[in-house]
């Protein structure tokens, strides 16, 4: 017997045998993989079909958008397309224009700006019959029309309307029809306002490039060859565009700011305990670390001012939700002429952005103190209620923005087989594809490529790598990261007397297409630290990058792979918007919505005096 054993073996590790082996090996991988690439052809034949179905649709209601908006006058269409929302919410409560005449005017608002930059998934023709229905009502003298009357609103494609498409951008979705809307948007139906459209998003919304095999990619209205951003890109774009004065959108990591920053105009982000998040087809793993939180986007932030004034009028949300919080718009807080202590930082000790974005938050300090948020003036006691003329003082997250990271990437990443599999059979567009992959790779070899830029001296790439866990253990050690980290900027802006906190929204002005997923998300943290802290943030553009900005990046340090990218990819981005974000601690949401209006106004004060 043991003769027979010592033959069996001798020829399995005889050159002979180990060959065969390894080549049997290699035909079964081989074969799998045809295998699975057989069934993906096969499942991607079926998509495109269900996909040609859903862009079939669309311009069919692109079409007949075009046909109604060609209905109204020359002259009317001059006049609303001049408003801006101040004007328009005064015209529709006087009756100067119709409800009908203002949806006509941004069907045809919209359709140009989606020429432009394919921002649309599909216009709402019951928009036109709802707009019908509002001016019915108002020719009843005992009729009082509610806040936000006759608005038209565009919606990111996420969010849930009744009877619309909710695909998520993925073609496995493309049925997805919600029984009902979002409770953000059963508000604003609720107080008068009209969604007309639906606005493009990335690939399951996982990415800040606005790209999808649904319904295309979408550009910056400031140059075809950048991303408008993600994931509520489309609204970006198309507000930027003037196809619409207001639009709702979402944000988990960025996905409103980062959007209004790359279009060139302003958005915010609530407190996520203020909203509901209940409906969300299915779970979120960062939850409850990162919550989403629908918000609005717009052209000035009086308008978002009126959103969240709609939002929170009354308990309507806290009566379907019981997780959102009962907490009606804070009026003494956003009071005009109410002053705040306002710090600020150009970079967060993370990585620092391109020398156009910290430039603006500097020139928007001289701004706010321009406006009355002066240095060096008497501190008067911080009571609420209280009026003051308060400091924009130098501020310092030390190393908090560092020890966020490494708990988010302990948090965002543990659902990385669920996500890679959503993906898998997907058929994805160039910008997008490489994530495919990234998402399907293993810890063991993510921290190998963390090995790999450790030897680069990369280490914020490193610790991206690093830090991504399955482990349980690890996860809770990353949750336990962040909340250290919310208690310490909680005590350091208690100990600072600081309101309000005034920094860059991102690291570069708009990015090429790819770029986004070429480079890590360690490029997201100056807007995925607001999530993580839970911190309400707006986001104003404030300028855009110059001749200067264009010498001074061949000075900047390119330290990482993050820095490479943008240092690289961002050359000449002359013109390009640029904005700034301010930032509260939770539930101090009207207060950065007051230091949003104050720094607008300014801005526009500024470029009046210019010109």
């Amino acid at each position: 017997m043991d003769g027979m054993v010592a033959t069996v073996v001798s020829r399995l590790v005889s050159s002979k045998w180990a060959h065969f082996s390894i080549f049997g090996l290699i035909t079964l991988y081989i074969l799998r993989k045809l295998r699975e690439r057989a069934l993906r052809n096969k499942i991607q034949s079926y998509y495109r079909s269900q996909i040609e179905v859903a862009q079939k649709e669309r311009d069919e209601s692109i079409e007949w958008a075009r046909k109604e908006t060609a209905l109204v006058n020359d002259v009317e269409r001059r006049t609303i397309e001049a408003m801006d929302f101040k004007q328009l919410r005064e015209s529709l409560q006087s009756g100067k224009v119709s409800a009908e005449s203002v949806v006509r005017v941004y069907y045809g608002s919209a359709l140009k700006a989606h020429e432009k930059t394919n921002c649309l998934t599909g216009i709402i023709k019951e928009a036109l019959y709802v707009a019908r229905e509002l001016d019915t009502k108002a020719m009843d003298p005992s009729y009082k029309k509610p806040r936000m009357f006759g608005i038209p609103i565009s919606v990111k494609e996420s969010i849930e309307l009744e009877g619309r498409r909710n695909t998520w951008a993925l073609a496995k979705f493309v049925e997805a029809i919600p029984r009902e809307d979002s409770y953000q948007v059963m508000v604003l139906r609720k107080d008068g306002a009209i969604p007309f459209c639906q606005t493009n998003i990335p690939t399951t919304c996982i990415s800040y490039t606005c790209a999808n095999s649904v319904y295309g990619t979408s550009t910056n209205p400031h140059s075809s060859s950048r991303t408008c951003g993600g994931s509520s890109g489309g609204e970006g774009a198309l507000i930027a565009s003037g196809g619409s004065l207001i639009g709702l959108g979402s944000d988990l990591g960025g996905s409103i700011r980062v959007p209004a920053a790359f279009s060139g105009c302003c958005g915010f982000k609530p407190s996520a305990s203020r909203c509901s998040t209940l409906q969300l087809p299915e779970p979120i793993a960062m939850r409850p670390m990162l919550m989403v939180t629908e918000g609005p986007l717009a052209r000035d932030p009086h308008a978002i001012v009126q959103v969240m004034r709609s939002m929170w009028s009354d308990q309507f949300m806290s009566s379907k939700d019981p997780f959102s919080a009962p907490v009606d718009f804070r009026e003494d807080l956003f009071e005009e002429g109410r002053k705040y202590r306002i710090g600020y930082y150009t970079s967060d000790g993370y990585i620092d952005p391109l020398p156009g974005n910290q430039r603006v938050v500097r020139e928007a300090v001289e701004l706010l103190r321009a406006k009355g948020h002066l240095k060096r003036r008497p501190f008067i006691r911080r009571t609420l209620g209280k009026r003051g003329r308060h400091e924009v003082v130098p501020f310092s997250l030390g190393d908090i923005a560092t020890e966020c990271a490494r708990g988010v990437w302990a948090t965002v990443f543990v659902d990385n087989s669920m996500t890679a599999e959503r993906i898998k059979n997907e058929p994805l567009p160039p910008e997008i594809a490489p994530l495919r992959i990234a998402l399907a790779l293993p810890i063991w070899f993510k921290r190998l490529v963390g090995r790999f830029f450790h030897l680069r001296g990369d280490t914020n790439t490193v610790e991206f790598f690093r830090y991504q866990t399955s482990s349980a253990a690890e996860m809770k050690a990353g949750i336990d990261r962040i909340y250290a980290c919310r208690k310490r900027l909680a005590k350091k802006m208690n100990d600072g007397r600081i309101d309000l906190l005034l920094c860059p929204t991102t690291l570069a002005p708009a990015m090429p297409h790819a770029l986004p997923t070429a480079v890590p998300y360690t490029a997201l943290m100056p807007t995925i630290m607001w999530n993580a802290m839970d911190f309400p943030a707006g986001v104003v553009t404030t300028g855009s990058w110059t001749e200067q900005d264009e010498r001074a990046l061949e000075s900047y340090p390119a330290k990482g792979v993050v820095e490479k990218g943008i240092k690289r990819g961002c050359k000449n981005s002359l013109g390009l918007p640029l904005s700034v974000q301010i930032v509260a601690p939770a539930f101090r949401d009207e207060m950065v919505l007051r230091a949003m209006v104050d720094l607008y106004e300014a801005v526009k004060k500024e470029d009046a005096t210019i010109v």
